[in-house]
């Protein structure tokens, strides 16, 4: 335990101490005693703020009495922030994870099971995507969380600029589009391509390249076991490094910063997710009508997809209210509100909008590679080792990126350590 702490960091070698205390039961109290905090990125996300403000006021709403301190918490300091509420015995009562870092909790009994709450939901394989009955929501028979929405990373790109180029259609295979993201390019004002190779940002530098990864039929992980340094892994990202050698993408920016780029035209082509659509609709309206979608140009077309999650922290003030307030926003009327206004996938069958694909004919790409292609993003069965995997991989890709380091080697050196990680 000290071993895996120690990888976690500072702000979360005193979790221990807190988990010594032991969960005290719910105790009744009245309605108007009752705050539950909420602390989200979403809170402060174009489009999905205004969602997030509905649904925490409508929830008061229904439930006198009971208020909720919705606030921002940006996605890159939230893990942190988290982990030394937690350790300080002041946990928030619904915090928000994502199947990509939930398993640092898990590993270290941060989370409250909910299955006693879930038994008088109507949450359930019928009404919910199979993700949320599987790992790593549901570890060792014990329900942790329910799912919040899903991401899948599919091309988005501005037609107006692929048609100034010559291209009418997205291509369907590697080689094509990195001819037509080079095509696109004219560096420091346009870029043919984004994605997170500023060094830095290890998480999101694993998700750009796992979604090349995942595409061309590779995986880091099989059953359980780590697969870094598989064939497929290393031909995608030698044709991840083609691209970034080529100069088609901004490599001094963050992903703030090249998703603005992108809404306002300077970036032909991002992999990213249908709460984009939301994001330039809030910040340059007049561009809305020339972005498509397209599935990843790969034959397959397998997508990597990510969740986000609402869990319960133990040692919550408010667990049943804390858990009411979940099912809420993720209630049938809930979920078909937040896809109007976020644009983003449900994890509740049946929540598109009425008439939402023939106004938003984008959107079907989305819900194809959901329905067809998902692949997770996170490595299979080492979800419990979410973040030093991660940045394991992210370290020595910015190696093969920035300073040339051979792909195979690197790889096989990222084997290994992962492989000492988890025998650990």
């Amino acid at each position: 335990m000290k071993r895996h702490l120690q990888a976690i960091g500072t702000a979360a070698t005193s979790i221990l101490l807190a988990l010594s205390m032991a969960v005290v039961p719910a105790i009744a109290v009245k309605a108007e005693d009752i705050t539950l905090r909420l602390p989200s990125w979403w809170f402060g996300e174009p489009g999905n703020e205004i969602w997030m403000n509905q649904v925490v006021q409508d929830f008061m709403d229904a439930n006198p009495g009971i208020k909720v301190d919705g606030y921002n918490l940006p996605y890159g300091s939230y893990a942190d922030q988290m982990l030394m509420e937690m350790s300080s015995g002041t946990p928030p009562d619904v915090i928000h994870l994502t199947n990509l870092n939930i398993g640092d909790y898990l590993r270290n009994d941060l989370l409250l099971p909910l299955d006693e709450f879930m038994a008088e939901s109507d949450i359930s394989a019928e009404t919910f995507t199979p993700a949320q009955f599987a790992s790593p929501i549901v570890t060792d028979g014990q329900t942790y969380g329910v799912i919040h929405m899903v991401a899948n990373y599919i091309p988005f790109y501005n037609a107006d600029l692929l048609a100034e180029a010559g291209f009418e259609e997205f291509p369907d295979n590697p080689a094509d589009f990195l001819a037509m993201a080079q095509a696109l390019s004219n560096p420091p004002e346009s870029f043919g391509y984004a994605a997170m190779v500023k060094p830095g940002s290890y998480v999101e530098t694993y998700m750009d390249v796992a979604q090349w990864v995942i595409a061309g039929g590779g995986s880091f992980a099989v059953d359980g076991k780590p697969t870094i340094n598989a064939p497929a892994n290393i031909a995608a990202i030698e044709q991840f490094k083609s691209l970034f050698d080529a100069g088609v993408m901004p490599r001094d920016v963050d992903k703030s910063t090249y998703r603005q780029m992108w809404w306002q035209g300077k970036v032909a082509v991002l992999f990213d997710g249908s709460w984009m659509m939301g994001f330039a609709r809030a910040e340059n309206p007049d561009i809305t009508p020339k972005l498509r979608t397209a599935l990843m140009p790969w034959p397959g077309h397998l997508t990597a997809s990510a969740f986000q999650i609402w869990s319960v922290p133990r040692g919550a003030p408010n667990p049943e209210a804390a858990f009411k307030l979940i099912e809420f926003m993720q209630s049938p009327e809930q979920q078909v509100k937040m896809v109007s206004i976020t644009n983003t996938v449900s994890p509740r069958f049946g929540s598109l909008p009425e008439g939402y694909l023939d106004e938003n004919p984008w959107f079907h790409s989305f819900q194809e590679a959901s329905d067809k292609y998902a692949v997770s993003i996170m490595p299979e069965g080492l979800e419990a080792y979410g973040n030093e995997i991660l940045k394991i991989i992210a370290d020595k890709i910015e190696l093969i990126l920035y300073r040339d380091a051979d792909i195979e080697a690197s790889l096989n050196e990222a084997q290994s350590e992962v492989e000492a990680l988890i025998s650990g």
